[in-house]
């Protein structure tokens, strides 16, 4: 047996599903003792009187770090390694790959035909590298589709000042041109946003569409309206950095790796159910698309209920939205798809059916084409 120290959070959703990642590989393998405090920050484990042959630590908590700093057994670290650093970390990472998860952000408001965009993240420093990488890529990915981003980095933290963040906040988000389409660092971060703008009576989405990272449920629908927010393929990290770190103890690897592993998908809620125009016809058609999609709905049947021909339509369309009405009726089912994975036990048969995408092999296809991921996959993930 393998004697190992994780060094994780149980009061953060993300740890935990990192530790479920560990617990899989664990029931897998047989041959760990895993040592877990119910909150490391409070009290590290004297690594060197704990007999551990190895480490899986948060690199996210910032009074970690300089206590797995120069240990001479292997460790493997969740997040990756501040530049600005003061402790010498030559150590393994799996990290979430920030800079995609910008990306699925970006490209999903962009899709809402919103013109403005902008985004919410904290102090330099306070929860870097994954809030900057985020923003940058953010910014980054806009920039070459010919927008601009306005951001914010101002208190994150409202334990002792909830009031101030929220005066704060709400002043920067009054004076941003409407619609607007935010990204927020994290699910927490949206929350903030979200309350902001009901002080101020600013309309989600309306006014502001506003999508989150990390999927937490528990936020996401306690939110008002519901979050739209990005799936991390949490377990996965867990399972592969105790995966690395048993190839590590025993002496089948490089002695440094880093591993990105690549988001799930985006689950579409209220807070950016819309797409910004003032075109009559198209908005028509969407409204037309998001009730009818899973009823067999084709292209004639859409351009029908607007009173213009289908070339119209289509050419109409596909200037304002930036997509066909054919993608478009694809993209809803999608959706429709993901929210019933992502919150029943139904059965892949049933679901494609109610989705309007036929059968769990027609559905598979679909999700492997459009989502890069199986739908028995995506399910796991939002679980």
């Amino acid at each position: 047996m393998k004697h190992v120290a994780l060094v994780m959070s149980l009061n953060k959703r993300f740890d935990r599903k990192v530790i479920e990642g560990v617990t899989r590989f664990v029931r897998a393998s047989g041959k760990w003792s895993v040592f877990l405090e119910d909150d490391p920050s409070a009290k590290i484990p004297a690594f060197d009187r704990g007999h551990f042959e190895g480490v899986i630590a948060d690199l996210d908590d910032p009074r970690i770090p300089k206590h797995v700093a120069g240990l001479d057994l292997p460790v493997v670290g969740i997040g990756a390694i501040r530049e600005d650093s003061p402790w010498e970390l030559a150590i393994s990472t799996v990290s979430t790959n920030n800079r995609r998860i910008a990306v699925l952000a970006a490209e999903h408001l962009m899709d809402r035909g919103l013109k403005h965009f902008a985004y919410c993240g904290t102090r330099r420093h306070t929860l870097d590298p994954w809030n900057r990488h985020r923003h940058e890529a953010f910014v980054e990915h806009l920039r070459k589709s010919g927008r601009k981003c306005f951001a914010y980095s101002g208190r994150y933290s409202a334990s002792h000042s909830w009031e101030y963040l929220q005066k704060q906040l709400a002043d920067w988000l009054e004076k941003l041109p409407k619609p607007i389409g935010l990204m927020a660092a994290n699910d927490a971060r949206a929350r903030h946003v979200l309350e902001a703008c009901r002080r101020i009576q600013l309309r989600v989405p309306d006014d502001v569409a506003v999508i989150g990272v990390d999927n937490d449920e528990l936020i996401c629908n306690l939110a008002c309206p519901p979050l739209t927010s990005i799936v991390q393929d949490t377990e996965e990290i867990g399972y592969r950095a105790a995966c690395l770190l048993d190839r590590m103890m025993s002496q089948r690897t490089p002695k440094f790796t880093h591993i990105v592993i690549d988001p799930v998908a985006v689950v579409t809620r209220e807070s950016t159910d819309m797409v910004a125009t003032e075109d009559p016809i198209v908005s028509t058609a969407l409204a037309y698309i998001r009730r009818n999609a899973c009823e067999g709905l084709s292209v004639v049947d859409v351009a029908r209920e607007t009173g213009v021909s289908r070339s119209t339509l289509a050419d109409r369309f596909k200037r304002i939205v930036g997509r066909t009405v054919h993608t478009e009726i694809r993209r809803v089912q999608i959706g429709i798809a993901c929210e019933l994975l992502a919150t029943t036990d139904l059965a892949l048969d049933l679901i494609a059916r109610r989705a309007g995408l036929g059968n769990a092999q027609y559905m598979n296809a679909v999700f492997r084409r459009w989502l890069k991921v199986t739908p028995g996959r995506y399910r796991r993930g939002t679980r």
